[in-house]
């Protein structure tokens, strides 16, 4: 038999920062779509581009703060698979590659196979950033063109970001854990085997962190 646990995961402050990095993100494409084809918007599109530049920068040092301040799974630390992550690594290879019919493995926080990709997506939101300022007043800096590399790495940005999301819903029609609702209530489901918990059928159960991943309070 199993029981299905409900575990808090993510900390508020790593929640309103994924929020402000999605929700600006989301608009900065649009709108980045939008500047060089509807020229009847462009005031509009160009003012919401650099009000939601300014949320993502609020949202990027939110999380570069908690990247060295956060919690155990909140920190840069685990943003590269552990060694006892390769394993379902390539699970989730296979999980992708079926189109969501092989099993999905268990993890505690981030996605072992996205946490590289993750890290990867900071990087190239914030030489978008950097990149989104300097453009304003120096197009040309060192011989390097900026709004050529501001659009390579919004189309990289693009892509990973739609990948994303459709991934995350993805996981969330086949797997057991919300891991779509965890990011918004900062908890997730996690189904453990009853045979493997500690004094198995007494009413005051406690899951063993090893079963779901979790890694120690003082990581």
């Amino acid at each position: 038999m199993a029981e299905i646990r409900r575990e808090a995961v993510w900390g508020g402050w790593l929640r309103l920062s994924h929020l402000l990095v999605g929700l600006s993100v989301l608009v900065l494409m649009a709108t980045g779509w939008l500047l060089p084809r509807a020229p009847s918007i462009e005031a509009l599109a160009a003012d919401l581009h650099y009000y939601a530049a300014s949320l993502l920068i609020v949202g990027l040092a939110l999380r570069l703060w908690r990247l060295f301040a956060g919690g155990p799974v909140e920190r840069w630390s685990q943003l590269m698979p552990e060694d006892a992550e390769w394993p379902a690594v390539g699970q989730m290879l296979r999980f992708y590659v079926s189109f969501g019919r092989a099993p999905l493995p268990r993890w505690y926080a981030h996605n072992p196979l996205w946490k590289p990709l993750y890290l990867l997506l900071y990087v190239l939101l914030l030489v978008l950033a950097v990149t989104g300022i300097l453009q304003q007043q120096h197009a040309l800096l060192w011989g390097i063109y900026l709004p050529d590399v501001h659009q390579v790495f919004a189309t990289a940005t693009a892509i990973l970001v739609v990948a994303h999301i459709v991934t995350a819903v993805l996981h969330d029609y086949r797997g057991e854990a919300d891991d779509v609702s965890g990011i918004i209530n900062g908890h997730r489901l996690f189904v453990v085997d009853k045979s493997l918990l500690d004094d198995a059928g007494m009413q005051e159960t406690v899951v063993r962190l090893d079963q779901i991943g979790r890694p120690p309070k003082d990581a």
